[in-house]
């Protein structure tokens, strides 16, 4: 239930444990799960949750398993008796399940000592750190997955609670960020290849510039140091702005969004800033890279697409959809030359 993102006036999300079989609803459209209100409040007011749909589809597999009449997470099997369960008592059974089988999966004895479910938070921040790409799977894990219909990119009220999680959380993404940065920058200085399309061509661009400004600083003087460490100080110092994604790259620059097809006849709620990830359209917009990483994906979709479109059952608006879909597969393997 790390997914849940508050809905209005609730600071509080539902315990886990007293989410009943109808819970899931739709709140002002946005698919929600609706609670009981317990924790200091005395009226036990019934309340909505907004939440992703990876977390609808969780709520919904567990009710599918429940053993109990009305409790979604509660008893699987026979052999567990009880109607719910702690969540000390979740983590320690799952750290007696990952010492027991340790030789068989491989992973590491988790040692000795306290572990709560608090301690988490810190955990999953610094592994947004030490992790590529997690920023987007931490969010929705931490419920700070940025929605439209919240408009911001964390709930304020859940981190009032702990004002050092924001900070853990926010500076650990910028720490990755920028360690990503400056490992695409290392290789475009050794000439590799970054990526492909209009938004790799400015990168490439900025970082050109970056280096240009480093050999000025060290012909006048004011760069003692001849190592990479020149530029990747005046990397950091730059700000380029970027977004690492599974498909793609996003340069979205909120100071000048020009060319982002995210925002392209879309209404951007009040208070938004960057791109609307759920319209971003990678083979096409011009902040995007593709990047070598990427591509095993594109070829994997491209083909899985044109064998979906070979099924003879497919009604023609079904195939007239797939076809667009392929195009824009194609378009992002042409920018690679692989098409």
């Amino acid at each position: 239930m790390r997914g849940i993102v508050h809905g209005r006036n609730n600071p509080l999300p539902p315990v886990i444990r007293e989410i009943t079989k109808d819970s899931l609803t739709e709140y002002f459209g946005t698919p929600a799960v609706k609670s009981v209100k317990r924790k200091l409040d005395p009226d036990l007011p019934t309340v909505h949750w907004w939440i992703t749909a990876p977390v609808a589809q969780a709520i919904e597999t567990a009710m599918h398993l429940s053993m109990h009449d009305t409790l979604a997470f509660a008893a699987v099997a026979p052999r567990f008796k009880g109607e719910g369960f702690t969540s000390q008592t979740a983590i320690n059974r799952f750290i007696k399940h990952v010492n027991r089988h340790r030789h068989t999966t491989g992973l590491a004895e988790v040692p000795l000592g306290k572990v709560t479910p608090h301690m988490f938070r810190r955990t999953m921040a610094m592994l947004t750190r030490d992790y590529p790409g997690s920023e987007i799977a931490v969010g929705m894990q931490l419920k700070h997955a940025a929605t439209r219909a919240l408009a911001n990119r964390s709930t304020q009220g859940y981190m009032d609670h702990d004002p050092s999680w924001a900070r853990h959380l926010t500076t650990a993404i910028a720490e990755r960020r920028f360690h990503r940065l400056r490992d695409l920058f290392d290789a475009d200085s050794r000439g590799e290849t970054i990526g492909y399309g209009p938004g790799a061509d400015h990168m490439r661009q900025a970082f050109a510039a970056v280096r240009e400004k480093a050999e000025a600083l060290r012909a006048s003087g004011k760069a003692q140091r001849g190592d990479i460490l020149v530029e990747h100080g005046l990397l950091k110092r730059t700000r380029l702005s970027i977004r690492f994604g599974k498909l793609n790259h996003c340069t979205f620059d909120e100071n000048n969004p020009v060319g982002a097809k995210c925002l392209e006849d879309a209404v951007v709620p009040v208070g938004h800033r960057g791109p609307l990830i759920d319209r971003c359209q990678p083979a096409r917009c011009g902040n995007s890279i593709i990047a070598p990483e990427h591509l095993p994906i594109w070829r994997a979709e491209h083909a899985s697409l044109t064998q979906l479109r070979t099924l003879p059952a497919l009604p023609a608006n079904r195939r007239a959809l797939i076809d667009q879909q392929i195009r824009d597969v194609e378009i992002a393997l042409t920018k690679a030359g692989e098409a």
